[in-house]
């Protein structure tokens, strides 16, 4: 009994240091609706920590804004230069940045980030209603 009790804490005490460690680490980020434009566009550039990884890959998606103009979900957004590709989800909570990359042809390695509402905000302004995100360019992806 005592052996599965520290055996269970040693695998709990595992789990939560992996968490966190990033999959993935983001900078520069931004996300908006163009203005008197019916696209939004998600831009990021992303690296990889623990890899060697100095140059960081751009990330970026050119969509089309919802009706309401509020930022809407990217299915396969690319990053140049990689197989890694991104989307984005929209939710109760906010939006969920996702960024995955094939680790075997069958399993892919993914990191995710919540952009909570209080990071979004509408602009006004003559004849416009557009969100844009308003929160830190730069952030942690994690499994």
């Amino acid at each position: 009994m005592k052996f599965s009790a520290i055996f269970f804490a040693a695998g709990a005490s595992a789990a939560i240091i992996a968490r966190r460690d990033p999959v993935f680490d983001v900078t520069n980020f931004s996300a908006g609706c163009i203005q008197h434009s019916t696209q939004c566009l998600y831009n990021f550039n992303l690296t990889q920590p623990g890899t060697g990884q100095v140059t960081p890959q751009v990330c970026k998606a050119l969509v089309s804004a919802n009706t309401d103009g509020s930022l809407p979900n990217v299915v396969d957004g690319a990053c140049e230069e990689t197989s890694r590709t991104f989307s984005v989800t929209k939710a109760d909570e906010g939006l969920t940045l996702t960024v995955s990359q094939p680790v075997t042809p069958s399993s892919n390695q993914t990191g995710s980030h919540l952009i909570t509402n209080g990071e979004l905000e509408f602009e006004d302004g003559p004849n416009v209603h557009v969100q844009r995100y308003n929160g830190p360019t730069s952030f942690s992806l994690y499994p």
